[in-house]
């Protein structure tokens, strides 16, 4: 079955959704501007949808994500909602995945102090259980498997492009500050 990952921008009229390809198309940021004007909750994630399958949006969505050029911001796309731009971020049978693990904290002195302890050798997992405030951390701070666009921005960032197996940090979320460590990606 075709998968897809994709980001949008709903908005209410149709001269908004030109105005905001204009601004796009003049080297304005994509997620920037989900961000300030998006009706979506994805908004706040730079209107990241994360990974999904053909049928499992509206027709008019579908249509435009499993047949326009990747990386290329279509629309203005109508749907019952409302207005959208849509940028197909992949496409594909096999999407990028990922594994992942890692330590949450308040501040970045605490994720730097933490990063010398790893780079000293004690165990990620241990330090993980003994400081991260995610939950993850009681399972060494094991995230699983995901998709592109399932996890925040700067997250989804280092996770796609940082090397396998390599501690990276302090990198800083709205939840606070990670060590990240990619565990496993199939690109």
């Amino acid at each position: 079955m075709s998968r897809a990952s994709a980001r949008h921008i709903l908005v209410e009229s149709e001269d908004l959704c030109n105005e905001l390809k204009s601004k796009i198309e003049g080297g304005a940021s994509f997620a920037d501007l989900a961000k300030e004007h998006s009706k979506c909750p994805s908004g706040q994630r730079g209107g990241e949808l994360g990974e999904f399958g053909k049928g499992q949006m509206v027709p008019e969505f579908d249509k435009v994500v499993f047949s326009a050029p990747v990386k290329e911001v279509q629309g203005p796309v109508k749907t019952q909602f409302g207005y959208h731009l849509l940028e197909v971020t992949a496409r594909g049978d096999s999407m990028p995945r990922a594994s992942a693990r890692h330590i949450l904290v308040e501040s970045e002195e605490q994720c730097q102090e933490l990063k010398a302890k790893i780079d000293a050798g004690e165990a990620f997992a241990d330090l993980a259980k003994a400081h991260s405030k995610c939950p993850s951390g009681q399972s060494g701070g094991a995230l699983g498997e995901f998709g592109r666009g399932q996890m925040v921005p700067e997250f989804d960032e280092v996770v796609f492009s940082a090397p396998v197996n390599e501690v990276q940090g302090p990198v800083k979320t709205q939840f606070g500050y990670h060590l990240l460590e990619v565990t496993e990606r199939n690109v």
